[in-house]
């Protein structure tokens, strides 16, 4: 797939998560009952602060004894807006599921077993610093090693770093997050020339295995048209990020579409939704 057409793909379904999210949020929560109660809440709140003003004992017990009787509506009324967002949140895990293994950008990866043997290119056998040699053979640019650690068959913690392998240094720092137990991971040099050979190191005293994954610059990405202010954000990686971005943004412009239309309904009926 190329990768333009992915983007495409993940931007289509982004927009339409959030159509069918808006859609089950209105069929399966009743707003009239929700936005009645939520008025009742009010004014009973107002009348308890009215009361206390005046020092009305007898009113603030009244009122009390109210807000007692609407709890189990208020209850009700949230247990109502829990289910849609259970089912909304099994989309959302099938739908970025499904882009992540549709993703052209991660096929080229390849995964390479480091060793802590003393042989190849570990020099000193079980120093807890496992090690690891590559000689790219084209795909020149930024290049991204992560390591992750294991244990009894158990992952303990993955970490990442990049290398330039004949080609300039650029701007993009961007790694995934760190997980788990703390992997100090490294090259023995930041740039390598064509037919350089990369080492890779990576060390954990509790690991018994550790893999190298390399990538070779083929990330997924999208460049905004604009810098996004405040958080400073222009280029969005990683697919599920961008579908979220998008689905977040479609989302908003659906409410306000929505409260345009109910405001501009309202105005036409004389004040009457």
């Amino acid at each position: 797939m190329v990768f333009e057409t992915f983007v495409l793909l993940v931007t289509v379904m982004a927009l339409g998560y959030a159509v069918v999210a808006r859609y089950l949020q209105n069929k399966l929560i009743n707003r009239s009952d929700m936005e009645s109660i939520q008025a009742e809440s009010k004014r009973l709140n107002e009348d308890y602060k009215k009361a206390s003003e005046r020092k009305d004992q007898k009113k603030m017990d009244e009122v009390m004894k109210q807000q007692l009787d609407m709890l189990p509506k208020m209850n009700k009324m949230m247990f109502a807006q829990m289910k849609p967002m259970i089912i909304i949140f099994g989309i959302f895990i099938a739908f970025t599921w499904t882009a992540g293994q549709l993703d052209p950008s991660t096929k080229d990866d390849f995964t390479i077993a480091m060793s802590d043997n003393g042989t190849g290119c570990d020099t000193l056998a079980h120093d807890g610093i496992f090690s690891a040699c590559y000689t790219p053979q084209a795909d020149y640019g930024r290049w991204v090693f992560s390591a992750r650690a294991f244990k009894g068959g158990s992952e303990l913690g993955k970490n990442s770093t990049y290398f330039y392998y004949n080609a300039p240094e650029d701007n993009d720092s961007f790694l995934e997050a760190t997980s788990g137990q703390p992997i100090a991971v490294s090259t023995d040099k930041r740039d390598y020339a064509a037919g350089e050979t990369v080492r890779l190191y990576a060390q954990n005293a509790n690991a018994e295995q550790v893999n190298a994954t390399l990538d070779s610059g083929t990330a997924f990405y999208v460049d905004l048209p604009f810098k996004i202010p405040v958080i400073n954000l222009q280029r969005i990686h990683q697919t599920n990020w961008w579908f979220v971005f998008v689905s977040l943004i479609a989302s908003l412009g659906i409410s306000l579409v929505l409260s345009i239309t109910k405001k501009k309904a309202v105005k036409e009926t004389g004040g009457k939704p």
